[in-house]
């Protein structure tokens, strides 16, 4: 099997370029979380397989020849050092001295699958692009230019519905937090609404992490497993406000769930009248993978003041947003404090099932809110 470290401008050479490969023929090729499609996915004739589908994958998983298995960030570290240890891992990384690489744009599980990989092909960034991770661990038996630029940053204009739920969500974050937030344009409008400092642990630091710190708003140096963004926040990462570390720290779930006050926000496709919530897949139609939902969720409900918060618009494609069932609980109920639509702020902790169905009705898009609650009751009968 080949690993190819994931992340937006992770490394995603042809495999024809990847000369080390060639003894083993046509092997496995794994992905992760990758922005752009990869130039060989249709071509390639090993079969080819991911732990985050969405972005530049979701074609590939909905044609068949991508297989996408879900699995949390968390667990991927010890999924590699164990039965799914690579023969190769491919990373992008960027000379440091003499013979040393620092991988480039993210740490994420780059450097665990490095260090569990019998051999490592580095696709190398030209001097001074991207911001600068850890270093490669491992043996490096290959190295490759990088052919491609980076993945270029998303620009969110946000409606009034977006800026309603941010206002709304950022109201649940209080001084001194540490939040995490998780990528699209909903949590980008709650970090831009924010007016209280807070500190920053999160997956992914987007450009909405140089506007907090411009606004005098981010306390200390922030912490993130990947970086997306545009040249502010390459400068953040060079005046010393970003470290980049590996999932094992940044998605540990006991480390997490230590941290008083963490406050983890994220969106969701669909939340059911229970709470779980479903960030993969509607109708059989795959979006994405779990990634670090649970992860966050999870910790930010046991730590002590923690607070774990859900934001999405009331209704999708005139579909609404909140369910009876969801198609697929990525994250449980009882890891969800919190739920914001556009029509206000479900507060599900502390209250039976039953108050929490109501309390969702209540945010839910008023045209859909006679179906949900002719649904609960049937469900209640049954």
């Amino acid at each position: 099997m080949v690993v190819y470290a994931d992340g937006p401008n992770g490394a995603l050479p042809d495999p024809a370029q990847v000369q080390a490969i060639a003894a083993l023929g046509q092997p496995e090729v794994l992905l992760g979380w990758v922005i752009r499609q990869p130039s060989w996915l249709d071509t390639y004739q090993g079969p080819i397989r991911t732990w985050m589908a969405g972005y530049g994958l979701r074609d590939g998983v909905r044609s068949g020849r991508v297989r996408a298995v879900p699995t949390r960030l968390s667990s991927v570290p010890g999924l590699l050092a164990g039965r799914q240890r690579p023969a190769l891992a491919v990373v992008g990384a960027r000379r440091s001295g003499r013979n040393g690489f620092r991988l480039v744009g993210g740490a994420g599980w780059a450097p665990a699958a490095a260090a569990a990989a019998a051999g490592v092909v580095v696709e190398v960034w030209p001097e001074g692009a991207g911001i600068e991770g850890p270093p490669v661990p491992g043996h490096i038996v290959e190295v490759v230019a990088r052919s491609d630029g980076p993945d270029e940053a998303p620009r969110h204009n946000h409606d009034a519905i977006d800026r309603r739920i941010g206002e709304l969500a950022s109201s649940l974050i209080p001084e001194g937090a540490t939040l995490q937030w998780g990528p699209g344009a909903l949590c980008a409008a709650v970090i831009d609404a924010l007016i209280l400092p807070v500190r920053v642990l999160t997956g992914l630091a987007t450009d909405e992490l140089a506007g907090l710190q411009r606004r005098g708003l981010l306390i200390g140096q922030a912490e993130a497993a990947y970086a997306w963004g545009g040249p502010a926040l390459q400068t953040l990462a060079a005046a010393g406000h970003l470290r980049l570390a590996p999932v094992t720290e940044t998605h540990d779930p006991s480390r997490l769930a230590g941290i008083a006050g963490l406050v983890a926000c994220n969106t969701a496709l669909q939340v059911g009248l229970d709470g779980a919530v479903n960030v993969e897949a509607v109708g059989g139609r795959v979006v994405a993978g779990p990634g670090g939902h649970a992860d966050f969720a999870e910790a930010a409900t046991r730590a002590v003041d923690g607070r774990s918060v859900i934001v999405c618009r009331s209704t999708h494609n005139g579909r609404s947003s909140i369910v009876a069932v969801p198609d697929v609980v990525t994250t449980s109920r009882s890891d969800v404090g919190f739920v914001v639509t556009e029509h206000g702020i479900a507060d599900l902790r502390d209250v039976d099932p039953a108050r929490r169905a109501q309390r969702l009705v209540a945010v839910a898009a008023p045209e859909h809110r006679a179906a949900l609650l002719a649904a609960n009751s049937a469900a209640d009968a049954v």
